[in-house]
């Protein structure tokens, strides 16, 4: 059996991970029940797949919020450069190769590519969704039990600082920026 950590709990678990860095860099703890931080207008929260369960583990990625409305929210998983990315797959083939293996190796239904469901076995979990650790896509980290979040959370710490620093022109999510544009010229029609 796993050692599961339910969405509750792993949000709780990662909060406690995560929670001294983003102080360090100026965030604060929100309350709410979930692994939430916000800096000024900005806030930073991890999702859990809603596909999520005891039988098919779970995957988690950070989304942040820059400004007001769902147009600002970005992935921040997808700031992760090449070397980040190189490593980050590395590290979810050694959680995914520290699952024991049932007897007889069934498949099992599993997040897969576009945040539906797949069936794949689970030594051949990574195969879920292949494109994942390529630019730009988007990343979600797989999680099975806690030890594998303690190894997420290792790997996110030192990568927190470049990835929730302020977006730039070319990251920013195209439609906020045509948002400020037509705010922008809005000012100057006539009332």
């Amino acid at each position: 059996m796993r050692d599961y950590l339910k969405s509750k709990d792993f949000h709780r678990h990662m909060r406690s991970l995560l929670a001294p860095k983003f102080r360090a860099l100026g965030w604060e703890s929100q309350t709410a029940g979930k692994c939430s931080f916000a800096r000024g207008r900005r806030v930073c929260w991890l999702q859990v797949s809603q596909y999520s369960n005891s039988l098919i583990g779970a995957k988690f990625t950070i989304n942040m919020t820059e400004g007001s409305g769902s147009a600002g929210d970005i992935r921040i998983l997808r700031r992760l450069n090449e070397a980040d990315r190189a490593f980050g797959k590395a590290l979810e083939e050694t959680i995914i190769a520290r699952l024991a293996r049932p007897d007889p190796d069934s498949e099992i239904e599993v997040v897969g590519e576009n945040g539906g469901t797949v069936l794949v076995k689970p030594g051949d979990l990574a195969r879920a969704n292949p494109r994942q650790w390529e630019i730009p896509s988007d990343v979600w980290l797989p999680y099975f039990r806690k030890r594998d979040v303690d190894d997420w959370a290792a790997f996110l710490l030192p990568r927190l600082e470049r990835m929730t620093a302020p977006s730039s022109p070319e990251v920013i999510d195209p439609q906020l920026w045509a948002q400020r544009f037509c705010r922008f010229i809005g000012s100057f029609r006539s009332k």
